[in-house]
């Protein structure tokens, strides 16, 4: 806790300084692509905000940069389907972590583990949702250049952020390693060379949450500026424990970035030194039944059960301890008008966590203690020409080493071999002394070595092509072990997982992946391209505790391949009061990497999936109707399907009759998945914000914004499983208040869920295993109405 006390310490200290300044709330839209007028990439984060009397200017789209194509350029001119989020739209939906950008862009989509560790993003409708450490990402996480490897660390809370990339389709051409469905790439403010400046914002909402966020920025000398952030936040959980009264989901966490960036005198030399930390304790995850389990030996739980349930009665309370952590040196050095960039990076990411694996108040599993890790180490060396002729490139090289371990410890019975269930909760075994003992623990090695480049030849003014390449070469090295035997199938039968290893897999692999485009200047606001390209996700290891001797042998599961095929269309009109884009695009995944769920060992299994067929259209505007209001918003409309699946996962309680039967006499039940929905990948999916700011009198502005959020159904499992299937829903947030001094200082209130719609970020099978067959599902932070209020300052 004193750690805790010391951030508070740190930002009040800054705020009695007068060095703490609020984020830039000029009006504007909440950004995305369509929306570059308010990402403030051409003002630095702390110029001033606009005055009111500036305000009655005609609003119009500015002009700012992003780095997709690893230098600055104008996201309306490059074949690449980009969104932008600015740090200031995040701040008005009052984001936490990535997976608030669901609120924003409506090709980006979240799914929710039973651990936060399996916490994972989705772009167009794909990501990656498996619990093994030997299998990583398909849409990659890069934070200021620096790849972050295990999909849990990537939901660490956004702070002081300037803007989030949001790179749709595969990106591994110029973005390190393993993103075939895209990339979020994470721009965190700079240095400021020019003035001394800050920000601070506080929140207060309901369920007792408070959030501090504060910066500091400025020269030390002529050669030195720093930056330092932090950030604490708190709140009680939104399920209720009948077993002790209780709430779980509740969070507490802190952080800190610190910045320092060295421009010595006239060298060509420029140097920025970064480091942070942030560590999370959590009583997570919760899961409420939305199924009772139809086992005459399960117990009841005495809770609601439903879409609406938000209560548990469980016997283990679950908790998770992370801390994220790293550093990284950039340097940027000039000679002539070319730049050669080095990223040198070290990340740490570690989580501990139990949780009630049996989600129910009898004793069946006493413990499901885990322990992962993963350590990076990463260098980038990129050459970036100079522009303005015929033809500019970048150039590189990368490489990653990087290794991931876990830890497992179950205790307990399977629901089979059960004798007697006493009143307090605690199991009598049928045979005494059988108690299941399920540990283990795998180390994955990953060594990843690449040489990248791509080139823009310019025909003409107006015609420019593209064309990428990136030569891959991986090694991975698996080390499991299984000392004891697990007896998770019932009594007096032999164990489900025999005690296994240890053994060590070693795995190397090589490929190349590219981008092709064409892209075409119709005028000087519209653009227009297609393009092709190809992505590349490392062969995936089983390193889970199920892993037996026969899956082992089948190791690696290959390599997650994907193609793409895009045309879009990038327009500006009416003096830059409107934008307005059109992307369409075909994209086919191969040997997608998946788990499934093995109901008798209470096991996830990892599978290649087959292939994956993902067709669709995104819109994206913009418009600036009349002055001080502004309108964003967006559409995603796709078709994700599986395809070439044959012989895919029956779920529990399948019969022949809805399709599960053997492909070959004798053989293990399955089910043709061709053409049935991919998983969390709603057809439609709509978002819409509109933001209302106008002089009130004197210095005073005043502000309503309210953001809408709508998604079709979708299921939540490869096999299809009609009980883990969410049916559409949308959302509604609504925020007002005051602005002060131009933008000096802020209040507002928010609610978010105005109108109380419940819904699951997550679903999946529960229970003991052994034939429980309950269903649950994680909810949100916004399951309920709540509201709360936000003041922010800048100095």
């Amino acid at each position: 806790m004193r750690t805790q006390y010391l951030v508070l310490a740190i930002l009040a200290v800054l705020c009695a300084n007068g060095t703490v300044r609020a984020a830039d709330v000029a009006a504007g839209p909440a950004e995305t692509e369509s929306d570059p007028a308010s990402a403030g990439a051409d003002t630095p984060a702390d110029a001033p905000a606009t005055a009111p009397n500036e305000t009655k200017q005609p609003a119009r789209l500015e002009s700012i940069t992003v780095t997709a194509q690893r230098r600055e350029e104008d996201p309306q001119k490059i074949p690449v389907a980009v969104a932008v989020v600015s740090g200031d739209a995040l701040e008005r939906v009052n984001a936490t972590d990535i997976s608030n950008l669901t609120a924003i862009v409506p090709s980006v989509s979240f799914s929710a583990g039973n651990e936060l560790r399996n916490n994972s993003i989705r772009v167009r409708g794909v990501g990656t949702d498996v619990f093994s450490t030997g299998v990583e990402a398909s849409v990659s996480t890069v934070v200021d250049g620096v790849v972050l490897q295990r999909p849990g660390s990537a939901f660490s809370d956004l702070g002081d952020i300037e803007r989030v990339e949001v790179l749709r389709g595969p990106q591994g051409t110029l973005f390190g390693k393993n993103s075939s469905a895209g990339v979020i790439n994470v721009v965190t403010r700079a240095p400021d060379f020019d003035r001394q400046g800050g920000e601070m914002s506080a929140t207060i909402a309901q369920d007792n949450e408070y959030r501090v966020n504060g910066s500091a920025s400025g020269p030390l000398s002529d050669t030195v500026a720093y930056r330092f952030a932090g950030f604490y936040r708190t709140q009680d959980g939104n399920v209720t424990n009948r077993a002790n009264g209780d709430t779980v989901n509740d969070q507490e966490a802190y952080g800190f970035r610190g910045k320092l960036a060295w421009k010595p005198g006239e060298s060509p030399l420029e140097v920025l030194f970064s480091a942070d930390y942030s560590k999370l304790d959590a009583r997570c995850c919760a899961l409420p039944l939305t199924v009772a389990s139809n086992n005459p030996r399960a117990v009841p739980t005495g809770t609601p059960v439903g879409p609406g349930n938000d209560e548990v009665n469980n016997d283990v309370d679950p908790f998770v301890h992370q801390k994220n952590y790293g550093a990284s040196i950039t340097a940027d050095w000039t000679f002539g008008d070319y730049t050669l960039t080095s990223i040198t990076a070290y990340r740490r990411f570690e989580n501990v966590s139990d949780v009630d694996l049996d989600n129910t108040p009898g004793r069946f599993i006493r413990q499901n203690f885990n322990i992962e890790s993963s350590t990076t180490r990463t260098q980038e060396l990129r050459l970036t020409s100079p522009t303005g002729g015929v033809l500019d490139y970048v150039l590189g090289a990368y490489w990653f080493d990087g290794s991931a371990y876990n830890f497992l410890d179950r205790r307990g019975l399977n629901i089979g071999a059960v004798g007697t269930i006493n009143p307090d909760g605690s199991i009598v075994p049928l045979v005494p002394g059988d108690d299941a003992i399920l540990t283990g623990n795998s180390v994955v090695d990953t060594r990843n070595v690449s040489a990248f480049g791509q080139a823009n030849w310019h025909l003409s003014d107006a015609l420019t092509l593209t064309g990428g390449l990136r030569h891959l070469w991986e090694n991975q090295r698996l080390r499991f072990v299984r000392p004891v035997a697990g007896y998770f199938n019932g009594s007096n039968q032999a164990p489900t997982n025999p005690a296994f290893g240890p053994v060590v897999g070693n795995y190397d692999d090589s490929a190349t992946i590219g981008k092709a485009s064409v892209t075409y200047r119709f005028a000087p606001k519209v653009t227009g391209y297609v393009s092709y390209s190809t992505g590349y996700k490392s062969e995936g290891l089983a390193a889970t505790l199920g892993l037996s001797a026969a899956q082992f042998a089948r190791l690696p599961a290959p390599a997650e391949t994907s193609k793409l095929v895009e045309a879009g269309l990038k327009t500006q009109f009416f003096d830059n009061r409107l934008l307005l884009n059109v992307t369409g695009f075909r994209t086919r995944f191969d040997d997608y990497q998946a788990q499934t769920f093995n109901s008798a060992a209470g096991l996830v299994v990892l599978t290649s999936a087959g292939g994956v067929a993902v067709d669709g259209v995104e819109v994206e505007f913009t418009i600036y109707p009349f002055d001080y209001f502004s309108l964003t918003g967006g559409a995603t409309f796709l078709d994700a399907r599986f395809i070439d699946v044959p012989n895919g996962p029956c779920y529990t309680g399948q019969t022949a009759a809805q399709g599960c039967a053997p492909a070959t006499p004798g053989g293990p039940a399955v089910q043709n998945l061709d053409g049935k929905p991919f998983v969390n990948a709603p057809d439609r999916r709509y978002v819409l914000s509109g933001r209302y700011q106008a002089p009130l009198s004197g210095d005073v502005d005043g502000y309503v914004q309210a953001d809408l959020r709508w998604q079709s159904d979708v299921v939540f499992d490869i096999s299809q499983n009609p009980n883990l299937r969410q049916g559409s829903y949308g959302v509604a947030d609504l925020s007002f208040g005051l602005d002060f001094s131009g933008g000096q200082y802020e209040v507002g209130l928010f609610v978010k869920n105005l109108f109380d719609k419940q819904y699951a970020a997550g679903m999946m099978a529960v229970g003991t295993a052994g034939g429980a067959n309950a269903y649950a599902q994680q909810i949100p932070r916004d399951f309920r109405r709540y509201a709360g209020v936000t003041f922010r300052a800048r100095f």
